[in-house]
């Protein structure tokens, strides 16, 4: 058995390969940090209990990844994981793949199926899903539902998230309608996204990450880049499926994805 995570800020996404198949594994990541990280003699593990069976091998990126120095488990970087797992994914040579994860984005360029460029926005949470989970929270939205709002979109200006969320509570005190405003905040995020990513426009683009699930940002994005962004097939657990690949040390398209 062998077995990839991406360690993320909101969730910990597990692939495992085990008996000829692949299986998904889902985490909030305090719970999972909770549970099955232990220091012992000064040194991290992660104890495997969450999996079927002790692991051959462990590979592991993700968020806190230059934080934490497992003992027990082999560690890369978000770019390498999430390169591996479009591979996994795309049956072409070149495109780009965003990542649009809970804390940060990021734009990978592959040409020839290896790296040629990449560049990450970890700055500032105004492009990632922490903001969208914000405002879902001022709006009273439940955050699977956001992603449906893209009509008549309100303007946000602020790039930052912290005066974003006061710009949310001045548009609901304007007469903005909730939806109007959940629009707003699903293209604000596509624009702060836009710089990364449209000077790469020639080549096939492709998404994951937990918010490419809300479809409002995809809407925006194919706007503003006049482009379409298709989604992978497992978006969420991208980053798992690069860990998981280097970790079986072969490609997976036999495993049914």
């Amino acid at each position: 058995m062998y077995a990839g995570i991406d360690l993320g800020s909101r969730f910990v996404k597990i692939a495992i390969l085990f008996d000829g198949k692949i299986e998904y594994k889902l985490y909030d990541t305090v719970e999972f940090y909770r549970k099955y990280v232990k220091r012992i003699d000064g040194e991290l593990l992660i104890d495997p209990s969450f999996l079927p069976e002790m692991p051959e091998r462990i590979v592991a990126t993700g968020y806190g990844r230059n934080l934490l120095n497992f003992k027990n488990i082999e560690v890369i970087s978000e770019i390498k994981a999430h390169y591996r797992g479009a591979l996994e994914q795309i049956d072409l040579d070149n495109f780009v793949l965003i990542d649009i994860g809970g804390q940060d984005s990021k734009v990978i360029v592959v040409r020839d199926r290896y790296i040629e460029d990449f560049v990450m926005n970890d700055k500032c949470a105004a492009s990632s899903g922490r903001f969208i989970e914000t405002a879902a929270d001022i709006l009273k939205i439940p955050v699977d539902q956001f992603g449906r709002h893209y009509e008549n979109p309100a303007k946000l200006s602020s790039t930052c998230s912290v005066f974003a969320e006061s710009e949310i509570i001045s548009k609901i005190a304007e007469g903005y309608s909730l939806e109007s405003i959940a629009a707003g905040v699903n293209d604000s995020i596509a624009r702060r996204i836009l710089p990364l990513v449209k000077k790469y426009t020639k080549h096939s683009i492709y998404a994951s990450g937990g918010v490419v699930r809300l479809s409002g940002v995809l809407h925006f994005l194919s706007i503003h880049l006049s482009k379409k962004v298709d989604v992978l097939k497992n978006p969420h657990y991208n980053g798992a499926l690069g860990c998981l690949a280097y970790s079986v040390g072969q490609s997976l398209k036999a495993f049914h994805l």
